[in-house]
């Protein structure tokens, strides 16, 4: 006997990136970086709260300042965020941004599950492409081993009813799961 079933493949989208600070002159250099050096979906906010409203929008990558309290005194700091945001988005790879080198600061937001931790400066843009360019063969990677992750959860299910053979194939954004029961 043999079935053939057919499940869409979720596109590969642009990478959704959030650029969080509360200077427009620093958002703005720092969102002209990106945009010249990326093709992605960029999102900026002056606020860690106006990001998190949007954290539906499943960022990829965070670049988040520490002090945000330029505008609003009682805005929550970078750690405060970078926490909200692992509890909503765990895979979201989040580089926070300082003014200041601190060691204390640097080791609680690693600790709290930032990627890394950038000293704004001369070589804070330099060192920003050589993490996006690890982070985008890392998320690449997660992404493939959860498509597998799927993948070998379907063919336990289908083992379990007395499969054979499976053969997958993937084909104009389709993909093809072919069972063979019997002999």
């Amino acid at each position: 006997m043999f079935h053939v079933h057919e499940y869409p493949l979720e596109p590969k989208r642009a990478r959704v990136v959030f650029l969080i600070d509360d200077d427009p002159l620093q958002l703005e250099m720092m969102a002209d970086f990106i945009n010249k050096k990326y093709k992605l979906e960029l999102h900026t906010f002056s606020s860690g709260e106006e990001a998190l409203a949007k954290i539906d929008l499943r960022p990829e990558v965070i670049i988040l300042d520490y002090h945000l309290n330029n505008v609003n005194p009682d805005a929550a700091n970078g750690a405060e965020i970078l926490k909200k945001i692992k509890e909503r988005t765990p895979l979201a790879q989040v580089i926070i941004l300082s003014g200041q080198d601190n060691l204390s600061i640097a080791t609680d937001c690693l600790k709290y599950g930032a990627f890394d931790y950038i000293v704004k400066g001369e070589s804070a843009f330099k060192r920003l492409e050589q993490i996006f360019n690890n982070i985008d063969q890392m998320m690449d990677n997660i992404y493939f081993r959860k498509f597998n992750h799927d993948m070998l959860r379907l063919l336990l299910v289908v083992v379990g009813l007395g499969t054979l053979f499976v053969a997958l194939s993937i084909q104009q954004g389709w993909m093809q799961v072919s069972f063979h029961f019997g002999s």
